[in-house]
């Protein structure tokens, strides 16, 4: 038996965003990555939970930690979520985030026990390979170059 739906079968907000994407002057290719992409962040268990932690670590308010830490910063915030526009699912498996007190956001990789900080326009980053200590610290944030050292490094 086919199943028909009709438009009471969607909620609100999935409406908007399907009538957003139809709206969009692009290809129907494009619209199917659109989709899919909209499928694997919703679905993915690794890109939902970042996104949820995300989304709670930018509730903190300033002495979080009763000691004076400062709230997140919002651009923080942002460039992680600009990193997860361009992650697959399986590129958060291993990697904790976690609130530094200076407003920045800490991450380590449960795999190999890397870490990286991430700020408003830079981020940093420690690692063992091979017994040998490799770091950098004050690179310029992009998405695609933080991405790729999470691949490298996580």
């Amino acid at each position: 038996m086919a199943y028909t739906s009709n438009i009471t079968d969607y909620s609100p907000s999935f409406f908007n965003v399907m009538m957003l994407i139809n709206s969009m002057n692009i290809t129907i290719k494009d619209r199917e990555d659109v989709g899919r992409r909209l499928v694997s962040e919703a679905t993915g268990k690794n890109l939902s939970r970042v996104y949820s932690r995300l989304d709670y670590l930018g509730t903190l308010k300033e002495n979080w930690d009763g000691e004076n830490a400062l709230p997140v910063s919002k651009k923080v915030i942002s460039n992680l979520k600009n990193v997860l526009l361009l992650s697959d699912d399986n590129d958060w498996e291993n990697w904790l985030i976690g609130p530094d007190t200076n407003a920045t956001l800490g991450l380590q990789s449960k795999k190999t026990h890397a870490c990286i900080s991430i700020g408003n326009d830079e981020y940093s980053f420690y690692t063992e390979n091979n017994g040998k200590e490799l770091s950098d610290s004050h690179i310029n944030f992009t998405p695609e170059s933080f991405l790729s050292l999470m691949r490298q490094i996580g």
